[in-house]
């Protein structure tokens, strides 16, 4: 880790959590004393992990200086990284360390990056997944497993991706209704027949989709 990169993480990681004495080495000094706390530990992946972004960041030509004096990259990363430190949840991490590192690559407006951060904090990783699949269901098959199918409902075709959702209506119609409510998807249902065109269609806004290009690789 390069001492540019030192400094940017660092001043997210103050940013985020308030004043911590600085002795050293951001990771070995700052948060190595506390390995034994579980908190700590997770503190200390999650700047890892940033850490890791944004030597990538500074890989593909990104001037990790002008980044540590760019107020919205700071507010995002600051908002990613708290966030980040109250979920285990893989997907959900890694849709915030993509966020920080779209935040400095893609023209989305603040605003939006702010509430599109917001839903990451609210939703649970099934939230992500059921999104995802939403925007392109076809990704998710190949010939030998795609449902053949002349009319019907998305349910179907999302329980064939996820067959672990078959006894859980209850649970992913919840989640559709949050998606729709926060205007990421076309509609509130996944279980109104359509023709198969219709079936296999994008289903989600296009907020929606800005928000899928926000949190992805």
């Amino acid at each position: 880790m390069n001492d540019k990169v030192k400094e940017v993480s660092y001043a997210i990681a103050k940013g985020g959590m308030g004043s911590i004495p600085l002795a050293g080495g951001v990771l070995s000094e700052l948060f190595g004393v506390a390995c034994s706390d579980p908190a700590s530990r997770r503190r200390e992946r999650v700047l890892i992990e940033m850490d890791e972004r944004l030597n990538r960041l500074e890989d593909e030509g990104i001037q990790i200086e002008r980044l540590a004096e760019n107020d919205e990259f700071l507010t995002i990363a600051m908002q990613a990284y708290n966030i980040a430190l109250r979920t285990h949840q893989d997907d959900k991490r890694a849709a915030l360390m993509n966020a920080i590192s779209n935040t400095a690559k893609l023209s989305i407006d603040e605003n939006e990056k702010l509430m599109m951060l917001n839903y990451i904090d609210t939703f649970n990783e099934w939230h992500l997944r059921i999104l995802a699949f939403l925007d392109n269901p076809e990704k998710y098959f190949n010939e030998s497993n795609k449902p053949n199918i002349y009319m019907g409902a998305k349910s179907t075709i999302l329980l064939s991706a996820f067959p672990e959702l078959e006894s859980r209506r209850a649970f992913y119609d919840h989640i559709v209704r949050d998606l729709a409510e926060s205007g990421l998807i076309l509609h509130d249902s996944l279980h109104v027949a359509i023709t198969v065109h219709g079936v296999w269609a994008s289903g989600t806004t296009e907020f929606g989709k800005n928000f899928l290009a926000f949190i992805s690789e």
